[in-house]
C-alpha cells in the first residue's frame, strides 16, 4: 500500500516500508493534513541490482578488449559529462489523509514535548486536541478566540523522606510524567490550565489582555537527548510576558494529574517541599515560622508525609520549640478527630492504625513530652544562679558532708586537700590552653533534639556515636539550671519522669555533666547538691534494677563505674564515685526497710504490698513509719542488723575510689608543662598533653604509668642522674649495714640489686642531696623531684629508678627512630641508658635498642663504607642511610658509645629471677600489653663475643669517618674470614669465634692503627691554635682506642707507642712525645726511628743559616752525606727550638746501642750540635 501511494499502481514494492517523517500542517481544506516525507533512498530490487552488475561487467571487459565494446567509446565521454550535471530530484510530500472541515481554518499548531499530541487553534474560537499517531481529534474547547497555547511537562516529585523502602534505582524508574495544556485567551484576559487528555480544568488565572504566552519547546543547540544524561529540555517551558515586559513562569504541581487517592499523597509531598524551601531559603521570625508550620501540618492528609514533616522539622537547624510543638499539636488533634470519625464505622469499636499512624502517634507524644521538659530546663538555665551557691558562704562542714556521703571525715578531708592541691597545680600552670567557643543560641534546641532517638521504644533513648562535646552541652543544659538554683528536687523529678527519657540516660548525662565540668565554685556545696540530683535520678528507675543481691553485680552501677573509669577528669570522677557509693548504700538500706515492712504487713495481714518505693514522698513516709515501730519490732530489726552488710557494689566503689585517687595525682602532674630554667639543660622533647583516665591505665597494662611518667619527664629536660632515688623499693637492701649486706648477698637475688659498693655510697649521698635541694630550692628540677616523690607514694613499683629510666631511655630512642636526623635524641637515650642502676635491666634495654633501632642502620653504613673504603659523600649517605656525612660520623660515635655501654652491661647467663612488681591497681585485670621493663629483663642475654666483635667494627668505622682514614675493604682486610658471617646477626647467637695468627692481617691492622694515630695529630693542632697551651686530650683518646683495638687484635702495643712518639716529634710536640716515650719498651727501635727526624731538623736548620758553607766544612763528611741522602716521607715540623733538637739527639744517643749500624751517625750529630751553641 505504501508503494502504491508513493509511486502509483505500477510501482515496485519493497519488503519493508521506507523510513518517513510525519509533517502535521493546519490550514484550510483540509483543516489538518498528515504529510509523510520519505527519509533516505529506497532499497534496490534484485532485478535492478542484476542490470547494474551487468553494466559494470561489460564496461570492465570493454576496457581490456576494445573490439568487444563496439561503439561504446564515443558514448562514454558524453555519459560522464552528463552525469556531472545530474542533481537529486525534488520529491513532493503527499498528504495521505487529513481532518476535513470546509468551514474551519486553522491558525496555529503546537506539538507536545513527547510528539504524541498536538493542539490546534482555529478562526472560529475553538481549540482542538489531536492525537498525532492515530490521526484523530480527541477533544475540543470552545470560547478561545485568538488563543495562544503551550505545554507543560511535569515529572513526579521524588520522595525525599527518611522512611524509604525502595532502592535508589527503583525509585528513579518509578517517577512518572504528566502533561498539562495552557491556553491563553487574550479576548477574555485569562489563562486556563487543563489536564490532558480527558481531565478537567485545573485552574484559571487572570492575565493582561495584551500579553503573550511563550512556549519554548527546544533545548540547547547541538545537544542531543542522551539516555545516560538528563534530557535536553528548556529550563522554562511556558512563560507569560505581560505588556510591561515582566516574565512569569507557569508551574503546575504533579499531583493535579492524579486521582483523589494518589493526589492526596502527591499534594502532601508538594506541601512538604514548600515547607523545606521555606525553612531553607526564607528569613522568618518565630510567629511566621509557627504560622507556616501550622498551615502546612493542617493541610497534610497522609500519615507517611506527616512523619516525614516531623523529621524535616527536627532536622532543621533553625527550628524552634514552639514551631515543633505546634506541629505535634496539629497532628494530635487531627488524629483524635479521625479516630472519633472511625468509631461509628468499625464493628469492633477500635480500628487498628497503620504502621505510619502508630509511628506518628508515638513520635508526637514523645516530642510533646521532650519539648515540655526542654522548656522547663531552659527556664531554669536562664535564671541567674543563687547567691549562696555562687559565693560559697554556706559551705557544709566536713562532718555534714561525711554524713551525706556516708564516709569518714578523714576521707572527706583527704578529698578536699586533694582538690586544693589540684587548684595549686592549675595556678602554677602558665601554659594552660585557652579555647574560644562561639555561642550558638539559635541551635540549642536543635542540638538538644538531635541527641535523642524517638519512636524506637517506649522510652526515649540516646543516639549512638555522639561527640563528647555535644553530650556535655546537652547535659549542661539539663542540669546546670537546677544545680545553681534553690528549686526543690521533687519538681525536677516530676519533670524528668514526664519527659519519658530513660532513667539511665539521665544518669549517663549527669555523669557527663559532672565529669566534664571545668570549674567548681565550692566543691562541698556542689557535691552535696549533685548527690541529691543523682539520688532523684535513681528513684526514677526500678529499685530492683539498681539494688540486687549482695553477691551479685548490678548492671546499673556497673555501667556507672565504666563511665567513671572512662572519664578523662579523674578527680571529678572520684567525687562522683563517692556520691554513687553513698546513694547505693542508701538505696540498699531503703530496700531492706521495704522488705522488712512488707514482711510485717504480711504477718499482720494489713494493707497492701508495697511494690514501688521510688517516690520521694513514699521514701520519707517509710522512714517516718519505720520510726514508729514498737520497741519489740525495733529490737527484732536491730538484731538482724547487728552485723553490717557490705555489698559487692560497695566494695567495688571503694576500690574504684582508691584507684581514681591515684590516677588523679598522675593526671594532675603529667598534664602540666614544666618551664625550663638553668637546672634543666638536658635534651627535652616537645610537650604533649595526654588525656589520662583509669580505663586507659588499665587497658594499656601494668607499664602504662611508667610510660606516661617517662613521656612527661622526657619533656622536662631534667638530668637523668637526678632521677636515681635510693629510697625506692629496689634499693631496700642498700639501707642495711655492711654485715647485713654481706648476709643479703646470700639470699634470693630477685630481691637484691647488684650495685658495687662505690655506686651504693654514691647513690645514697645523691639521694640525700636530692632531698635537701627539693626542700630548699624552688627551681624546675626541685619541682620535678618533688612531684616524683608524690607520684612514688601512689605508684612505688611502677616508678622505681630502673624502671623509670628504662622507659625514659626508650622514649628518646623512639623519638630518634621517627626522625633519625635528630641525633640529639639518640645521644639523650644513651645518656639515660648509662644511668640505669639495675644491670640486668640495662642489659635488656641494650638488647632491644640494638635489635630494633641501631643494628639495621649501622649495617647499612658498614656495607657502604666497606664498599667505598672511606666516608661516603653527602649525597650517597642521604640516599642510602638518610643521614649526611657529618651526621653519619656522629651516628657512628653514638654507636661506639652504645656498644661500650652494652659491653659493660654484659652479664653471664645465670639463674637470675629478677621480676618487676606492679601495684594493686591492676589486680584482676590481666589484659594489656607487656610492660617495657618486664620485656627488657626477659630478653635473652647477648653473647659476649658477638658484642665484642661489633665493638671492633664500630670503632673501625668511626675512626675512618671521623679522621677521614682510607682503607680498602676494611671489614674484609681487618677481620678474620671466619667472623665475617657473624656481622650484624642475632646478638644472642652463641657463636664460637676462633682466632689464629696471620702476619699479613696483623700488618694490615697495624698499618691501619698507625694511620689513625697519624690522623689524630690534627686534633692537637686544632686545640693549640693559640700557640701557647698544648692539649692532647683528643689525641690521647684516639690513642686509647687504638690500644684497645690492638689488645683485642693481639697486636704489640709497643709499635703503636713508637709510632705515636715519632708523630709527636714530627709535629713538634716534644714534651708530649717525651711523656709517651716513657712507656715504650723497644727503645732501640724508637731511637732508630727518631734518627731521621733529628737529621731532618738539622738539615732544615742548616738550610736557613747564612754561612752554610762554613758550617758544613766544620761537620764530618760522613754526616753531611747522611743528611743529603735523608728522605723522610712526612713533612717534619721545623719550627722547633734548638734546645728541643739537641735534647732529641741526646735521647737518641742514649737509647741507640753501640752495636747499631747508625750509632756513629748519632755520635757525629751529637758532635755537630756546636752549630746550635754557636748561634745561641
Amino acid at each position: 500500500m505504501t508503494a502504491s501511494i508513493c509511486g502509483g499502481y505500477n510501482a515496485a514494492y519493497r519488503s519493508s516500508a521506507p523510513q518517513h517523517s510525519l509533517v502535521l500542517a493546519t490550514g484550510k481544506r483540509p483543516f489538518v493534513g498528515f504529510h509523510y516525507a520519505l527519509e533516505g533512498s529506497n532499497a534496490p530490487v534484485l532485478s535492478d541490482v542484476a542490470i547494474a552488475m551487468a553494466s559494470k561487467l561489460a564496461s570492465a571487459i570493454g576496457t581490456a578488449v576494445p573490439w568487444f565494446r563496439g561503439s561504446s567509446k564515443s558514448t562514454t565521454p558524453e555519459t560522464s559529462k552528463g552525469s556531472s550535471n545530474i542533481h537529486e530530484s525534488v520529491e513532493t510530500m503527499t498528504c495521505r489523509f487529513g481532518l476535513s472541515d470546509i468551514m474551519r481554518e486553522g491558525d496555529c499548531i503546537v506539538c507536545s514535548p513527547n510528539k504524541t499530541l498536538s493542539v490546534i487553534s482555529d478562526a472560529m474560537g475553538r481549540v482542538i486536541l489531536v492525537n498525532n499517531r492515530r490521526g484523530i481529534a480527541v477533544r475540543m474547547w470552545k470560547g478561545y478566540r485568538d488563543a495562544q497555547c503551550g505545554w507543560i511537562e511535569v515529572t513526579e516529585e521524588r520522595d525525599r523522606g527518611i522512611h524509604k523502602s525502595v532502592g535508589k534505582s527503583a525509585r528513579k524508574s518509578l517517577l512518572r510524567t504528566a502533561l498539562f495544556l495552557v491556553i491563553y485567551a487574550p479576548k477574555k484576559g485569562v489563562i486556563d490550565i487543563w489536564n490532558i487528555q480527558q481531565g478537567p480544568k485545573i485552574t484559571t488565572f487572570t492575565a493582561s489582555k495584551n500579553g503573550r504566552l511563550l512556549y519554548i519547546n527546544y533545548g540547547y543547540l547541538g545537544a542531543n537527548d542522551n539516555a545516560s544524561l538528563s534530557k535536553n529540555k528548556a529550563q522554562y517551558s511556558c512563560v507569560f510576558m505581560d505588556p510591561l515586559g515582566g516574565l512569569k513562569e507557569i508551574c503546575v504541581p504533579f499531583h493535579f494529574a492524579l486521582s483523589s487517592k494518589n493526589g492526596r499523597r502527591a499534594r502532601d509531598i508538594h506541601l512538604l517541599r514548600e515547607l523545606r524551601t521555606f525553612l531553607r531559603e526564607e528569613e522568618f521570625n518565630e510567629e511566621k515560622l509557627v504560622s507556616e508550620v501550622t498551615r502546612t501540618c493542617l493541610g497534610l492528609k497522609t500519615y507517611e508525609i506527616k512523619v516525614q514533616t516531623i523529621e524535616v522539622l527536627m532536622n532543621s537547624k533553625h527550628i524552634l520549640p514552639e514551631a515543633l510543638l505546634a506541629a505535634t499539636n496539629c497532628f494530635v488533634v487531627k488524629s483524635e478527630e479521625a479516630e472519633e470519625g472511625e468509631e461509628g464505622e468499625t464493628e469492633k469499636g477500635e480500628k487498628e492504625l497503620e504502621p505510619y499512624a502508630k509511628m506518628l502517634h508515638q513520635m508526637t507524644i514523645e516530642l510533646q513530652q521532650i519539648i515540655t521538659f526542654y522548656k522547663y530546663i531552659k527556664s531554669q538555665l536562664d535564671i541567674p544562679p543563687e547567691y549562696d551557691i555562687v559565693t560559697a558562704d554556706n559551705v557544709p562542714s566536713a562532718k555534714n558532708l561525711a554524713s551525706i556521703l556516708l564516709t569518714s571525715e578523714r576521707e572527706v578531708h583527704r578529698v578536699i586537700k586533694l582538690a586544693k592541691t589540684l587548684d595549686s597545680f592549675k595556678e602554677a600552670d602558665a601554659s594552660a590552653e585557652t579555647k574560644v567557643k562561639f555561642k550558638e543560641d539559635g541551635r540549642v534546641f536543635f542540638n538538644f533534639l538531635s541527641c535523642f532517638e524517638f519512636g524506637s521504644s517506649r522510652l526515649i533513648g540516646l543516639r549512638k556515636d555522639l561527640k563528647e562535646e555535644k553530650l556535655y552541652e546537652i547535659s549542661r543544659l539539663i542540669y546546670q539550671g537546677w544545680m545553681y538554683s534553690n528549686d526543690v528536687k521533687e519538681k525536677w523529678q516530676q519533670a524528668a519522669r514526664d519527659s519519658s527519657i530513660q532513667p539511665f540516660i539521665l544518669m549517663q548525662l549527669a555523669l557527663t555533666y559532672w565529669t566534664y565540668k571545668e570549674e567548681i565554685t565550692s566543691l562541698e556545696i556542689e557535691l552535696q547538691r549533685f548527690t541529691q540530683l543523682l539520688y532523684v535520678i535513681c528513684l526514677l528507675a526500678d529499685l530492683e534494677e539498681i539494688c540486687v543481691e549482695y553477691n551479685e553485680a548490678s548492671s546499673w552501677w556497673r555501667n556507672v563505674r565504666t563511665a567513671l573509669s572512662d572519664s578523662t577528669k579523674p578527680f571529678n570522677a572520684l567525687t562522683v564515685a563517692l556520691a554513687c557509693r553513698a546513694i547505693g548504700v542508701t538505696l540498699e538500706k531503703h530496700k531492706e526497710k521495704l522488705q522488712y515492712q512488707e514482711l510485717l504487713e504480711t504477718n499482720w495481714n494489713e494493707g497492701e504490698d508495697i511494690k514501688n518505693g521510688n517516690d520521694i514522698a513514699k521514701v520519707e513516709k517509710m522512714e517516718t513509719k519505720s520510726s514508729e515501730v514498737t520497741p519489740d519490732d525495733d529490737e527484732m530489726y536491730s538484731s538482724n542488723s547487728e552485723w553490717e552488710n557490705v555489698s559487692n557494689e560497695t566494695c567495688q566503689f571503694t576500690l574504684l575510689i582508691g584507684n581514681l585517687e591515684d590516677v588523679t595525682i598522675l593526671d594532675a602532674i603529667i598534664s602540666r608543662q614544666v618551664m625550663p630554667d638553668e637546672t634543666t639543660q638536658f635534651f627535652a622533647l616537645p610537650f604533649i598533653r595526654y588525656k589520662v583516665s583509669l580505663a586507659l591505665i588499665l587497658s594499656k597494662g601494668k607499664g602504662s604509668v611508667s610510660e606516661l611518667v617517662a613521656k612527661w619527664l622526657s619533656t622536662t629536660g631534667i638530668d637523668p642522674a637526678r632521677l636515681i632515688d635510693t629510697t625506692d623499693v629496689e634499693f631496700d637492701q642498700l639501707q642495711l649495714s655492711v654485715d647485713s649486706l654481706q648476709l643479703a648477698e646470700a639470699l634470693d637475688e630477685a630481691t637484691a640489686v647488684q650495685v658495687p659498693q662505690q655506686e651504693r655510697e654514691k647513690l645514697l649521698s645523691l639521694s640525700v642531696e636530692i632531698g635537701d635541694e627539693a626542700k630548699a630550692s624552688t627551681t624546675a628540677e626541685a619541682y620535678i623531684l618533688d612531684k616524683m616523690i608524690l607520684l612514688k607514694r601512689h605508684f612505688p613499683y611502677s616508678l622505681t629508678s630502673s624502671v623509670l629510666l628504662a622507659n625514659l631511655c626508650w622514649e628518646f630512642a623512639m623519638s630518634w627512630n621517627k626522625d633519625i636526623t635528630q641525633l640529639e635524641s639518640l645521644a639523650a637515650a644513651l645518656a639515660v641508658l648509662r644511668q640505669i642502676p639495675m644491670k640486668h635491666m640495662r642489659h635488656g634495654v641494650c638488647c632491644l635498642m640494638w635489635t630494633l633501632h641501631i643494628k639495621k642502620r649501622m649495617e647499612t653504613a658498614a656495607k657502604l663504607m666497606n664498599k667505598l673504603g672511606k666516608l661516603p659523600k653527602e649525597r650517597l649517605c642521604m640516599q642510602n642511610i638518610g643521614l649526611s656525612d657529618i651526621q653519619l660520623t656522629t651516628f657512628l660515635q653514638h654507636c661506639v658509645t652504645f656498644l661500650d655501654i652494652f659491653i659493660d652491661a654484659e652479664t653471664l647467663e645465670r639463674g637470675d629471677s629478677t621480676t618487676v612488681k606492679s601495684e594493686e591497681l591492676w589486680d584482676g585485670y590481666s589484659g594489656g600489653p607487656q610492660p617495657f621493663a618486664t620485656l627488657a629483663i626477659s630478653q635473652t642475654p647477648a653473647w659476649y663475643d658477638l658484642v665484642l666483635l661489633h665493638v671492633q667494627v664500630a670503632n673501625v668505622l668511626y675512626m675512618m669517618a671521623c679522621l677521614n682514614v682510607k682503607m680498602l675493604k676494611p671489614l674484609n682486610n681487618l677481620f678474620e674470614s671466619v667472623v665475617q658471617p657473624y656481622f650484624f646477626q642475632e646478638i644472642t647467637d652463641q657463636a664460637i669465634l676462633t682466632w689464629y695468627q696471620d702476619d699479613k692481617r696483623d700488618d694490615t691492622r697495624t698499618e691501619f692503627l698507625c694511620k689513625v694515630i697519624t690522623a689524630s695529630m690534627e686534633f692537637i693542632h686544632r686545640e693549640t691554635s693559640d700557640g701557647v697551651t698544648v692539649s692532647s686530650a683528643q689525641a690521647v683518646s684516639w690513642m686509647g682506642r687504638c690500644q684497645t683495638l690492638a689488645s683485642i687484635w693481639r697486636i704489640n702495643n709497643d709499635k703503636l707507642r713508637v709510632h705515636q712518639t715519632c708523630q709527636l716529634y714530627i709535629n713538634g710536640f716534644d714534651r708530649l712525645a717525651e711523656e709517651v716515650s716513657i712507656a715504650v719498651t723497644d727503645v732501640e727501635r724508637l731511637a732508630a726511628d727518631l734518627l731521621p727526624i733529628a737529621g731532618r731538623r738539622m738539615m732544615a736548620y742548616l738550610s736557613k743559616t747564612p754561612n752554610l758553607l762554613e758550617e758544613m766544612s766544620r761537620m764530618s763528611p760522613a754526616l753531611t752525606r747522611y743528611l743529603e741522602r735523608l728522605n723522610v716521607p712526612e713533612i717534619v715540623c721545623t719550627n722547633c727550638s734548638n734546645a728541643d733538637t739537641v735534647e732529641l739527639i741526646r735521647r737518641i744517643s742514649v737509647h741507640l746501642p753501640k752495636t747499631h749500624c747508625d750509632h756513629h751517625i748519632v755520635q757525629l750529630m751529637l758532635d755537630a750540635t756546636f752549630i746550635y751553641q754557636a748561634n745561641n
